[in-house]
């Protein structure tokens, strides 16, 4: 059974993406989450971070993950995700950008 994982992590834009999505400014560091969608609920920080790059982004840190509990999507602080899980379950990956921060 597959299952979307999220993974938060700090990274720089390098504008190097093989995805196409709205970027962030080039250069810089930014804090993410990145929902990928997996076989099972273990964290796999290797995969992860291959994914990540996809989206464009270099020297990682504070890299941490947690199997996704879908029924927090249904509470007023993460409805707003719910789009993200749902790419992630359509097309593999999804992620989130928190500019400049």
């Amino acid at each position: 059974m597959s299952i979307v994982v999220i993974y938060g992590f700090e990274g720089t834009f390098t504008g190097k993406a093989e995805y196409d999505y709205s970027f962030p400014k080039i250069g810089q560091k930014h804090r993410c989450i990145l929902f990928l969608l997996q076989d099972d609920n273990e964290l796999n920080f290797e995969v992860a971070s291959l994914e990540i790059v996809k989206f464009g982004f270099e020297k990682l840190s504070n890299l941490r993950g947690n199997p996704l509990k879908v029924e927090v999507l249904n509470t007023d602080s993460f409805k707003g995700f719910a789009g993200f899980y749902h790419e992630a379950i359509e097309s593999g990956s999804s992620i989130v950008v928190y500019p400049n921060t």
